[in-house]
Parts: C-alpha cells; sequence; structure tokens
C-alpha cells in the first residue's frame, strides 16, 4: 500500500513538472540582437559610422564594443583595453589590404571584429 502511495506521488510530481509553463527573466529572445564576425574588408568597408561593433582580443580574449566613429578606426588598429596589446590590419606587399580582414599584434595574436546584426 505504501509502495503505491509514494510511486503515485512520484508520477503526480514528474506530471506537474512537465507540465508547469517555462518562465524567461529578461528580454524576449526573439528580439535580440547578435554579433556577427566580420571575415572580409570587403564587410569592414561596409560598417557605417554609429553601427555598434565589438572587438575581441586574439591574446587576452577580452571583449570591448564600441560605436563605429566617423574615421573608421577599426579598419587601421585597434589596443585592448584589459592588456594594451596594439593590434593592426595587416597590409600586401602593395600597400593594401588583404581581401580578408586581419588584425593581428608582432606576436602574430588575431583580433576579431564583430558587428551588432539587426
Amino acid at each position: 500500500m505504501k509502495l503505491k502511495l509514494i510511486v503515485g506521488a512520484m508520477l503526480a510530481a514528474v506530471v506537474l513538472i512537465a507540465t508547469t509553463p517555462r518562465g524567461w527573466a529578461g528580454p524576449d529572445p526573439s528580439n535580440t540582437r547578435w554579433y556577427a564576425q566580420v571575415k572580409t574588408m570587403a564587410e569592414a568597408e561596409a560598417i557605417k559610422p554609429g553601427a555598434e561593433i565589438a572587438m575581441v582580443c586574439g591574446k587576452c580574449g577580452a571583449v570591448t564594443t564600441m560605436v563605429a566613429d566617423k574615421d573608421r578606426s577599426f579598419l587601421h588598429g585597434f589596443t585592448c583595453e584589459l592588456c594594451k596589446d596594439k593590434f593592426v590590419v595587416r597590409q600586401d606587399s602593395h600597400g593594401g589590404s588583404h581581401a580578408d580582414y586581419v588584425c593581428e599584434d608582432d606576436s602574430g595574436h588575431r583580433a576579431q571584429l564583430l558587428v551588432k546584426t539587426k
């Protein structure tokens, strides 16, 4: 008799847990914006002033968020706010930029440029 009561109570608890609606704290996830990695110079040059961007340090992993300025300084380089490592956008032997967006320091660490999507 006790065994039937225990099994019945456990089954009721499982059904109750399975049918309880889930709550979501914070903003609606369907309205959340994401950052997308910029892989080419054409994508980087298409970023307009005022766009929300982020740089991920290749040395310490810190993420720095910012707004693209009028000079579009992210096309030239980046200095990590945490470790103070300096990254520059590498150019080819003819003085032009690579087809890929490559922002690296003297040790070969690469920073990643991210742009906020709509």
